[in-house]
């Protein structure tokens, strides 16, 4: 049996300035410099993380306006 994860929508709007199509540098729906945001947990996942974009419940946003909300950085996470 194969699982598939759903793809997440971004809450962030879109910069008027944006490229028409992506680059494969851009991280899935973030971006350079944005960090995911699981507001059920509380944490934020930077762009490397396995988890960035993929929680459930989350949004994009700047890691310093993530610290002044309160969130807190996941800790780093060990998939073998």
């Amino acid at each position: 049996m194969a699982f598939f994860a759903a793809p997440v929508q971004s809450q962030a709007p879109a910069p008027d300035s944006a490229p028409a199509g992506r680059t494969a540098e851009q991280a899935p729906g973030g971006g350079h410099g944005l960090v995911w945001v699981n507001t059920e947990a509380g944490v934020y996942y930077g762009e490397r993380s396995p988890l960035y974009g993929r929680t459930r419940n989350g949004k994009y946003m700047t890691e310093q306006d993530a610290i002044q909300a309160g969130y807190k950085r996941a800790p780093k996470t060990r998939f073998l």
